[in-house]
């Protein structure tokens, strides 16, 4: 019998496979209904991360000041003035920020806490691991009365391609396809990208930033301000020779590198302090 002369029950079919895409959303977002909708959770923290089975508090989550990003001054103004958007109920874009590793991309965002947070606003960190559930997880906030950045931390098509085509598809939908109290902020390293092969990943976003490596000097000042604001500074000439070191040895000059330094001066001093002060009571 030729296909031609088949004869289907359309009805039938499409009853099907309307029932199979019930059951295909029942189970992508099982996860997120098993847990209770408890808004108290958004009160208790500013920022949050998504473990696969429900949200975690970030409740020791690294704010690294807006003002301590030398160099990002555009990256920091543009940023601020889309959340500001966001946050006033009007058209707000979706932001890519793309750079190094350690160049403060995830720092931008966090950094808007302090500024929004009395307004409303969170943070949701979803790793490039279970980036296969950002629709859903999307879907689970939009019933939540407060406005949400979900930061997609470090994605990598490479590591997770299924992961990164459910990023898509919620983005090719544009702002129709978000909530309205959802913005999605993706950081991307350079490598990552580099992996895409000249597909432009641009284009699904009203936003994006390219966060610049630091120079010696940017370098320089963010460790002077850390160790500051650790309480060991300022750092004189042969401190600053010591963090140049640091960053010559494979660390380059980013501001995580700039932030371990710091911490592994501050501790020596301390040890330093210490010692001297027992060995002063002996």
């Amino acid at each position: 019998m030729a296909f031609g002369e088949l004869e289907i029950d359309w009805d039938y079919l499409l009853e099907r496979i309307d029932r199979l895409i019930d059951l295909g959303e029942a189970r992508l977002t099982s996860g997120f209904a098993e847990e209770d909708m408890d808004t108290e959770l958004f009160t208790r923290a500013a920022a949050f991360y998504w473990q696969g089975d429900g949200l975690r508090p970030l409740l020791d989550v690294d704010l690294l000041p807006m003002e301590e990003l030398v160099g990002l001054e555009p990256q920091r103004a543009s940023i601020i003035n889309n959340t500001a958007h966001f946050i006033q109920a009007l058209p707000a874009h979706h932001v890519l920020i793309r750079g190094g590793r350690g160049t403060g991309k995830t720092a931008l965002v966090r950094g808007l806490l302090p500024q929004f947070v009395a307004e409303g606003l969170r943070v949701v960190e979803i790793r490039t691991g279970y980036l296969q559930d950002v629709e859903a997880l999307v879907r689970w906030l939009q019933d939540v009365p407060l406005q949400f950045v979900v930061l997609c931390e470090d994605i990598d098509p490479a590591a997770n391609p299924a992961g990164y085509q459910s990023l898509l598809a919620l983005l090719n939908r544009g702002l129709v396809g978000c909530p309205t109290n959802v913005r999605l902020y993706v950081t991307m390293t350079n490598e990552a990208g580099a992996s895409l092969q000249g597909r432009q990943l641009e284009g699904y976003f009203g936003l994006w930033l390219d966060v610049p490596n630091l120079d010696q000097d940017g370098y320089l000042h963010i460790v002077q301000r850390l160790a500051q604001s650790y309480g060991c500074g300022p750092l004189e000439a042969q401190e600053q020779q010591t963090a140049l070191r640091w960053a010559d040895q494979g660390r380059g000059f980013s501001a995580l590198s700039a932030e371990q330094f710091v911490v592994h001066y501050c501790a020596e001093q301390a040890e330093s302090i210490r010692h001297d002060e027992v060995g002063g009571t002996e």
